[in-house]
C-alpha cells in the first residue's frame, strides 16, 4: 500500500514539475516578443529558413511515406483478388 502511495506521489510531483517547467518555458517566450518586434527582419528570414526551405525534406519524406503505403494497399488488395 505504501509503495503505491509513493508511486502515486512521485508521478504526480513530476506531472507539476513538468507543468512548472512548461510555465517557466512560457513566460521567458513572452518576455522576449518585444525584442521580437524591434526585429522584424529577422523573424521573417528564421520563418523563411524554416518554412520554405524544408520544403524538399517534406516532399521527399511523403513521397516515400506515399509510395510505402500504396504498396501496403497493393499487397492487401491482393489477399482479396482486387488488385486492378
Amino acid at each position: 500500500m505504501i509503495g503505491w502511495l509513493q508511486q502515486l506521489g512521485r508521478t504526480g510531483l513530476g506531472v507539476f514539475e513538468r507543468l512548472g517547467r512548461g510555465h517557466l518555458f512560457l513566460a521567458q517566450i513572452l518576455a522576449s516578443l518585444p525584442s521580437l518586434l524591434t526585429r522584424p527582419r529577422l523573424v521573417i528570414a528564421q520563418v523563411h529558413s524554416v518554412g520554405v526551405l524544408s520544403l524538399v525534406i517534406i516532399l521527399v519524406s511523403g513521397l516515400f511515406v506515399g509510395m510505402v503505403l500504396g504498396l501496403q494497399g497493393y499487397n492487401t488488395l491482393v489477399d482479396f483478388g482486387a488488385e486492378e
